[in-house]
């Protein structure tokens, strides 16, 4: 599993601490099959998935898809993000990430 935290400043101007969690690309034990899932998570947002592919790198790449949707849905309804410690300076997350 990977994460990375940022501070998301919603609309209504109240912090919320982002963890982004990314799990690495595994067998889905349900599929019976080659199916591959990635974990995907956001705590903060009630968001707890897996993300599933033909493979491992469709997986991975689906499960990065997704966090691109998620932070172009918080972007296009006014949030902003920060790193923590450093409310002084908005990240550009879209640049930083993709």
């Amino acid at each position: 599993m990977i994460s990375t935290e940022y501070v998301a400043i919603k609309p209504d101007e109240k912090e919320l601490l982002l963890t982004i969690e990314l799990g690495i690309p595994e067998l889905d034990p349900i599929s019976g099959m080659s199916d591959y899932r990635c974990k995907f998570s956001a705590p903060a947002l009630g968001i707890d998935e897996y993300i599933y592919g033909v493979d491992a790198i469709q997986s991975h790449c689906m499960t990065l898809k997704r966090l691109r949707l998620l932070f172009d849905d918080l972007i296009s309804k006014g949030w902003k993000f920060y790193f923590p410690g450093h409310l002084d300076m908005e990240v550009d997350i879209m640049s930083i990430l993709f």
